[in-house]
């Protein structure tokens, strides 16, 4: 059977390039009927917190990555954390020195590599990988504290955890030659392997904290949804055909394979991210739309959203899908029509009065108190009537309003914010700019 891993280290929030190497392993046991497998490679114990775990496994989940065996999930192989098997490395340690394959030096143990031949197998990515061993020098797999190092660890656990394929960035692979000659010196079978593209910048350089955002979290908090980062990540070293960039998870699973995965370095572009984004937030069905708003928004607010501020949201949401890329995007969008405090932008307040703009805002005042229903077209129609006998043009007086309604020179359309909004709060904005532009006289 197929048996993949992700290992992650709790040392730091789930990297970008962790992320991908976590999504091509799932996508291939799915693919074969496999088995997905997690678990925590926490040798590093100063560096290593619960926070950090945490923060792994949630974005995993969040990603859609449910894993068949491993943390949290248990399964046939005891733990699933290293800290917890230490006596275990301890054991195979010992046991290659006493078959003289491994040596103690200055309380550390180390493996011994005979100089002579080669260590060869085929990547799945790569192709035919040759190492010589006289350019391999023995290396420590016991520290004199006792702790193993991640060559040991790791290649033990991939022995008894029964993992087919390794599949882990290539800056792993000057690593794997000594894996090799671990698992051989155990006379334990070869695994597959395949050393995945690292993520570079849109500079050519490596995927670091210097290009901005690197982890899964970062771009949650950017608003992503989780369908669409997956999506994108897929494609950072692979396609599942020429010119299909946007698909589901169930489309990836039926074309993915390893050796399809290209070997040059993933280009990771942020804008064109956002821009996947932005397609996924536009084709979300208009109540999955509506549901995730509500979501993203008490979020944002910290609280549960009030009835009355879904029925305002209900009526303002399908004005402003097309033009989102982010659900970061919504809260300036529709704060307005929230019960919490309304701020007016003076800076926007300034750009669009005029002398006009004093007798505009009277006048839409009281006709907007004497309609008979306060709807979208007779809103509209009643505004558009003011603006000749006001002398405005519509840009003037429609912004003007609409400053004093929404706060904001950018918002959703003009006549729907007004009637999500409501009479009662429309009348009450004008009169407060009235108010304020005539003290100022």
């Amino acid at each position: 059977m197929i048996r993949v891993r992700i290992a992650p280290s709790p040392t730091g929030y789930l990297h970008l390039g962790n992320a991908r190497t976590a999504i091509f392993n799932w996508l291939y046991a799915k693919n074969k009927d496999g088995m997905f497998i997690v678990r925590i490679d926490d040798t590093d114990t100063e560096r290593s917190t619960k926070d950090f775990e945490k923060d792994i496994l949630d974005n995993l989940k969040w990603l859609g990555l449910e894993w068949d065996e491993g943390i949290d999930v248990g399964g046939p192989h005891g733990s699933y954390r290293q800290s917890e098997r230490f006596d275990r490395y301890k054991q195979v340690a010992e046991e290659l020195v006493e078959k003289g394959l491994a040596y103690i030096d200055d309380g550390a143990i180390k493996f011994r590599v005979e100089k002579e031949g080669q260590v060869a197998f085929t990547d799945l990515v790569r192709g035919e990988m040759i190492f010589n061993k006289n350019d391999i020098e023995d290396f420590v797999i016991m520290r004199s504290n006792g702790s193993p190092t991640y060559h040991l660890a790791s290649t033990v656990d991939d022995i008894d955890y029964e993992i087919s394929h390794v599949a882990r960035g290539e800056d792993i692979l000057p690593s794997t030659p000594k894996h090799i000659l671990i698992t051989e010196s155990l006379s334990k079978p070869l695994p597959e392997y395949c050393h995945l593209p690292l993520l570079f910048g849109p500079d050519g350089k490596r995927l670091s904290k210097r290009h901005g955002a690197t982890s899964v979290k970062e771009y949650k908090n950017k608003g992503l949804l989780s369908e669409a980062l997956f999506n994108y990540m897929c494609l950072l070293g692979w396609s599942p055909e020429k010119d299909v960039e946007v698909f589901s998870h169930d489309y990836a699973i039926s074309k993915f394979n390893f050796k399809d995965v290209l070997p040059s370095s993933a280009i990771f572009d942020e804008n064109k991210l956002m821009w996947m984004n932005g397609l996924y937030i536009r084709e979300l069905k208009q109540d999955l739309f509506l549901s995730t708003c509500i979501n993203e928004l008490s979020l944002k607010v910290n609280r549960n959203l009030y009835d009355t501020e879904k029925e305002r949201l209900k009526i303002l949401l399908p004005s402003i899908q097309e033009r989102m890329e982010s659900l970061n995007d919504i809260l300036p969008l529709v704060s307005f029509v929230l019960d919490e405090k309304f701020i007016v932008s003076e800076d926007h307040w300034k750009d669009v009065f005029s002398e006009n703009t004093e007798q505009y805002l009277i006048e839409v005042k009281e006709a907007l108190i004497n309609i008979d229903t306060f709807e979208e077209d007779l809103i509209e129609k009643t505004m558009r009537d003011l603006l000749e006998k006001c002398g405005i043009k519509a840009k003037e007086g429609f912004q003007s309003v609409r400053v004093a309604v929404t706060g904001s020179k950018i918002s959703p359309p003009l006549f729907t914010s007004m009637f999500a909004l409501g009479r009662g709060a429309c009348l009450a904005r004008i009169e407060e700019r009235i108010e304020i532009l005539q003290s100022n006289n």
